[in-house]
């Protein structure tokens, strides 16, 4: 107080003599001058003393006030050390990922949090996402290593990249030296690269695109950039024949034929090699179910596997084949080529035909010939099966059966069981999971489903539910060191 009492004293001396105005006086009379009279008689507060802080006064009703229970824990552990290596066993049945560890279905840990991440092994095929049998673990060094999802065999972290394909799981240990070795689902070997005869005519860094593979025939990038096909055992597609077995251009296989392109022009072969579709394009895509497009005298054309020309599109820039439907332009068409239009109304595609807005609802022309309406629809946001999300005329959504009755509502979504394939009901914002038919399974969830289990977090912990919303196994939320 004796640093500020100088100052102050200075301060009432100015104000008293300066003819200031008489706000200056009450300032001088409300607070210098009593903080001075404080000093004096030894009221004046320590400098070390606490500041005091006004605060609201709030009630507080300690009758609802209850103590904090911790969650319980819902596991066992296959041993009571640090279990920082999976030990294969045929006895766990499937495996389940949790923060970098793998848990049995019935609770029990068998690799502790000591991987960065632990991911199901999945590519994407013609027909869509497909999951295998197989984690891929990662460790803190970025190196991999992949395993059964039943723990019955597991490699070791020896791999820079992992890459699952048709045949299994493609681990890449060396890419400038070509190194690879493919590991199936039942943990038997596929293929060693290193086994390969033709292996030093395969250019480096290019063995990723092993894994562009349909019905075991693989591409391969030879050392002077052209292409090619390959088989398991290491046979080079055509090499013992006269056939061309180096192409300028060479798409993966696609529904048994792949486009190739030698003297600038484009064709079809089957998987033994042979040309089917003769060169004759001067653009190919793939096939797609028993269509490809193509470029032929600069006008794009669909084209079936006999290489028939089934309908040309002059004047577009480009054709496209999707599942289910054919773009040329910006204009959609059926797979019988004839313009996606229904009673006047625009299609667009959709899981299993088109679907129309119109006036009073969304209706679905299945491919089958059938039809789905959902009243009160504004738009068709995905489909997955038997169910439809629908986002409706007064802006929410809504998960629709075929016969237009509402299974759920909300944020919703469709997430697959990465095991079985059958489909759930994701509901985002409240975390809740229920089955196609509607019925509740779960809160918490995350939208991940593995064998009937949802993976589900509520702040504090995370594990896996079983239908009933019960805890299959349950342990605190901690993030990987």
């Amino acid at each position: 107080m004796k640093k500020i009492i100088i100052p102050a004293l200075i301060l009432a001396l100015l104000l008293s003599g300066c003819g200031f105005t008489e706000q200056m006086q009450t300032v001088k009379d409300e607070y210098i001058d009593p903080a001075i009279e404080r000093y004096e008689s030894g009221e004046a507060v320590s400098e070390d003393a606490a500041p005091q802080v006004s605060a609201p006064n709030i009630a507080t009703n300690r009758e609802r006030l209850t103590d904090y229970v911790p969650f319980e824990a819902v596991y066992t552990r296959a041993d009571g050390a640090l279990i920082d290596t999976l030990e294969p066993s045929s006895g766990y049945g499937r495996l389940l990922p949790f923060a970098g560890g793998l848990v049995t279905e019935k609770g029990e840990i068998v690799l502790d949090t000591v991987c960065s991440s632990i991911t199901a092994a999945s590519y994407e095929s013609a027909s869509g996402i497909e999951y295998l049998d197989i984690y891929i673990l990662e460790n803190d060094e970025g190196m991999y290593a992949v395993c059964g999802a039943d723990g019955a065999w597991c490699t070791g972290f020896e791999y820079t990249q992992v890459l699952p394909m048709e045949l299994g799981a493609l681990c890449i240990e060396d890419a400038e030296a070509k190194l690879a070795v493919c590991w199936a689902e039942d943990g038997t070997q596929v293929f060693d690269t290193a086994d390969f005869g033709e292996l030093y005519n395969i250019q480096a860094g290019s063995i990723t695109s092993l894994a562009d593979c349909e019905g075991g025939v693989m591409c391969i990038v030879y050392v002077n950039g052209q292409k090619g096909y390959i088989t398991a055992d290491g046979t080079v597609v055509n090499r013992a024949s006269e056939r061309a077995s180096f192409f300028e251009d060479a798409l993966p296989f696609s529904n048994g034929l792949a486009a190739v392109k030698n003297n600038g022009v484009w064709g079809y072969i089957n998987t033994e090699g042979e040309y089917v579709i003769d060169p004759a394009f001067e653009e190919a895509g793939s096939f797609v179910g028993s269509l490809a497009a193509v470029k032929k005298g600069g006008v794009w054309c669909v084209i079936d596997k006999s290489g028939s020309v089934k309908r040309e599109f002059p004047g577009v820039d480009s054709v496209a084949i999707g599942s289910g439907f054919v773009e040329a332009g910006d204009v959609y068409y059926t797979t019988a080529l004839e313009e996606a239009t229904f009673y006047g109304y625009t299609g667009v595609p959709c899981e299993g035909g088109f679907w129309v807005a119109g006036e009073n609802g969304v209706r679905v022309f299945r491919n089958d010939g059938s039809q789905v309406y959902f009243s009160g629809g504004k738009e068709l946001l995905d489909a997955s099966g038997e169910l439809w999300l629908v986002l409706l005329a007064d802006g929410t959504t809504a998960v629709m059966d075929a016969y237009s009755r509402v299974v759920a509502a909300g944020d919703c979504s469709f997430v697959t069981d990465m095991a079985t394939g059958a489909t759930y009901i994701f509901e985002a914002e409240s975390g809740k999971l229920y089955d196609s038919d509607g019925y509740f399974l779960g809160s918490g969830c995350t939208g991940v489903v593995i064998d009937g289990y949802m993976l589900c977090e509520d702040g504090s912990s995370t594990g896996w539910k079983a239908a009933g919303d019960t805890w299959a196994f349950r342990a605190a939320l901690t993030s990987h060191d």
